[in-house]
C-alpha cells in the first residue's frame, strides 16, 4: 500500500489469503504490535477509499493445499496472540479484584453479561413455557445450581499458586493455554449458575440494554416471524443440550440465552431487537465525527445493507449466520453511537448478579503476599507479551515483521515441496522495512506471478476525467478540487503532489509556506481551540517537507464520501 499521512505513513504491507487479510498494527494504548485479521472488502475500503492508497498485489502461485496450510499458519499465529492478550487481561482483572475487595464485605463484581437483567422477578415470563422442563429436568437444574454454589463458597478452592509458572512468551508460534485465575473461575461459576436460575425463575430485563429498530422500516413479515420461531426452537434445544448433556462453557450458555431473549423480543415486537455491547479490544480504525448531512446519508446506506444482511440471516439456521448478523448489528450500533467497532461474539454488557442477594458468599481480603504476587504476575506477563509483540519504526515494522513471520513459518520459502517465494530478509540492513523497496524485490522475484494494482479512490475518479486541465490543474489545487473535500482526518494543504515528480518541489514549497502560515494562525487561536490548529499546521509542514526532495507521502483521506460516489471501476476490480 502507498504512503499517506497518519498511521503507516511510509506505506503498509499485508497478506491476502482467500477473503481474509492479515497485517500488523501497533497500539499505543497496550504497546502491542497486533496481528489483525479482517475481511478483504473492509480492508480495501479502509485503505483504498478512506485512506486513498493505491494497493499493489504480488501474487504467488500456490496449490489449493498450500493455500490452506499458509492460512492455517496465520490463523494459529493470530490465535496465539489473542490468547496472550486474553491472559494478560485476566491477570490484570485478578490483581484489581484482589486489591479492591474489602474485608468481610459481600463480593460485588461487575460481570459481563449481567447488565441485561434487573433484580426484579418477571411474573409474566414466557421462558418457562418455552422450555417446558419436566420434573426430572427441574431436579437436575436445581442439583446443578447447588453444585455450583458449593464451589463458590470458598474461592480458596481455586487458588492461583504464587509459584505457578506463567505461559511461555519466547515464541509467537508456541501454543499457550488460557490462564485460569480465581476471579475468572468465579465468574464462570456465577454465569453458569445465573443461566439455570433464570430459566427456573426469570427476572425482568434491563430494557435500556437493548436496541430497538423502527418497526415501520425494519419490521418482520409473518413469513419471517415463522422462521424466527424455528430459530428459537433450535436455540432452546442447544441450550438444553448444554444443561443436560454437554458441559458447555459459561460464555456459550450466556450467548445462547441472550440469543433466545433477543429473538423472543423481536418476535413479540415484530421488529429487530438487539442487545447492546461494550466495544472492547483493539481497533486500528478511529471513529470520525461526521457532519449531519453525511451522517444521514451513511445511515440510509446502512439501512440498505441491514436489509440485505437480514435476508442472509433468515436463509437458514447456522452459528455462522448468527455471528455475521450480530457482527453487522454491532457495527451498525457503533456507527450510530459514535464508537470504534471491535469484533467479539460475547454479549458483554456489565452488571451485578441479579440473584446476588441470596448468596451468602463473603470474601476475605487477600494476604499481602497474594496481592503482591497477583500484581507481579500481571506486570511480568505484560512486559513479556509487549516484548514478544514489540514495534520499531525500522527494526520491527508492518513490513519486515510480516517477512519475519513468513521466514519463521517457511525458512526455505517452501510449503511442503512447493517453492513459492524467495524469502526476504527481515534485517533492517536489507532495507526491506521500506514497503516500496520490498515491493520492487517481490515484483522481480521469479516466483511472483501476476502483479495487479488497485488504484486509490481519488485516482479512480481522476482517471475518468477527460479534460487535461481539469485533471492536472483543477483537481490538484485543493480549493478548486471537486473530488477531494477537506475532512477531519486531514490537515490543511494546498496542492496534491502525487501525480508528477518534476514539479513536486515547487508545489511542496507552496505547501510548506502554507503550513507555516497555518501554524502561525494556530498559535494565535490556541487559547480558543486548545492548540488544534497549531497541531494541524505542524502536520502540514511535516508531510510537505519530503516533497521538496521529490518524495510524496500525503494522498488525502476520503471518510465523508457516499456509496454512490464510488466509481463503477472500483467494483469491477473487486471481481477480477
Amino acid at each position: 500500500m502507498d504512503s499517506n499521512s497518519g498511521q503507516s505513513s511510509g506505506g503498509h504491507s499485508a497478506l491476502l489469503l482467500g477473503d481474509r487479510v492479515y497485517h500488523l498494527q501497533y497500539s499505543f494504548e497496550d504497546q502491542i504490535f497486533h496481528i489483525v485479521r479482517e475481511n478483504w472488502y473492509d480492508f480495501r475500503f479502509q485503505y483504498g477509499v478512506i485512506e486513498n492508497r493505491n494497493i499493489e498485489f504480488y501474487e504467488w502461485k500456490l496449490s489449493d493445499r498450500a493455500k490452506r496450510i499458509l492460512r492455517q499458519k496465520w490463523n494459529e499465529l493470530y490465535l496465539v496472540q489473542e490468547t496472550h492478550i486474553q491472559n494478560q487481561k485476566r491477570l490484570e482483572e485478578e490483581w484489581e479484584w484482589k486489591e479492591s475487595v474489602p474485608t468481610k464485605e459481600p463480593l460485588r463484581l461487575g460481570i459481563p453479561g449481567f447488565g441485561y437483567f434487573t433484580k426484579i422477578e418477571d411474573l409474566n415470563s414466557t421462558y418457562t413455557e418455552l422450555f417446558a422442563f419436566t420434573n426430572d429436568e427441574y431436579q437436575k437444574i436445581n442439583a446443578s445450581i447447588e453444585t455450583l454454589k458449593s464451589q463458590e463458597k470458598d474461592l480458596n478452592s481455586f487458588p492461583v499458586k504464587t509459584n505457578q509458572p506463567l505461559p511461555e512468551t519466547k515464541s509467537a508460534f508456541q501454543l499457550v493455554a488460557s490462564i485460569q485465575t480465581e476471579t475468572s473461575l468465579y465468574i464462570q461459576k456465577e454465569r453458569k449458575s445465573f443461566v439455570r436460575k433464570f430459566l427456573l425463575k426469570p427476572v425482568l430485563l434491563y430494557e435500556q440494554a437493548f436496541v430497538r429498530l423502527d418497526p415501520n422500516e425494519f419490521g418482520f413479515s409473518e413469513e419471517e416471524l415463522v422462521i424466527l420461531q424455528t430459530y428459537l426452537k433450535e436455540l432452546k434445544n442447544e441450550l438444553k443440550t448444554c444443561l443436560f448433556v454437554e458441559d458447555c462453557q459459561d460464555w456459550e450458555e450466556m450467548t445462547l440465552l441472550l440469543r433466545i431473549i433477543y429473538l423472543q423480543k423481536s418476535i413479540e415486537e415484530k421488529s429487530i431487537v438487539f442487545p447492546r455491547k461494550n466495544f472492547e479490544g483493539f481497533s486500528y480504525i478511529d471513529y470520525v465525527n461526521l457532519p449531519e448531512s453525511v451522517f444521514a446519508t451513511k445511515l440510509k446506506e446502512y439501512s440498505i445493507l441491514l436489509r440485505e444482511k437480514r435476508k442472509e440471516f433468515l436463509l437458514s439456521y447456522h452459528p455462522i449466520h448468527f455471528y455475521n448478523w450480530e457482527s453487522f448489528l454491532s457495527r451498525y450500533l457503533s456507527f450510530i453511537e459514535g464508537k470504534s467497532y471491535s469484533e467479539g461474539i460475547e454479549f458483554n454488557w456489565v452488571g451485578q448478579n441479579p440473584y446476588g442477594e441470596t448468596q451468602s458468599l463473603t470474601i476475605q481480603k487477600r494476604e499481602e503476599d497474594s496481592l503482591l504476587s497477583a500484581k507481579q504476575n500481571w506486570e511480568v506477563y505484560t512486559k513479556n507479551v509487549q516484548g514478544l509483540y514489540s514495534y520499531h519504526l525500522v527494526f520491527q515494522n508492518c513490513t519486515n515483521e510480516l517477512f519475519q513471520y513468513m521466514n519463521l513459518m517457511f525458512p526455505d520459502g517452501k510449503i511442503e515441496n512447493q517453492q513459492f517465494w524467495d524469502p526476504l530478509h527481515s534485517s533492517w540492513i536489507h532495507f526491506n522495512f521500506v514497503p516500496s523497496i520490498a515491493a520492487v524485490k517481490l515484483a522481480n522475484s521469479r516466483y511472483t506471478g501476476q502483479v495487479k494494482v488497485f488504484p486509490s479512490y481519488r485516482n479512480l475518479k481522476r482517471n475518468k476525467i477527460k479534460s487535461w486541465s481539469e485533471k492536472n490543474l483543477k483537481e490538484r489545487f485543493v480549493p478548486t478540487a471537486t473530488i477531494y473535500k477537506p475532512n477531519p482526518l486531514d490537515h490543511s494543504f494546498l496542492f496534491f503532489t502525487e501525480e508528477s515528480i518534476w514539479n513536486r518541489p515547487i508545489l511542496g514549497l507552496a505547501n510548506v509556506v502554507w503550513g507555516i502560515g497555518y501554524t502561525g494562525m494556530g498559535i494565535v487561536k490556541s487559547p480558543m481551540d486548545r492548540g488544534k490548529s497549531f497541531t494541524k499546521g505542524t502536520e502540514t509542514i511535516f508531510y510537505s517537507l519530503p516533497e521538496l526532495f521529490f518524495f510524496n507521502i500525503r494522498k488525502g483521506h476520503f471518510p465523508l464520501i457516499a456509496a454512490e460516489e464510488i466509481p463503477e471501476e472500483y467494483y469491477e476490480t473487486e471481481t477480477e
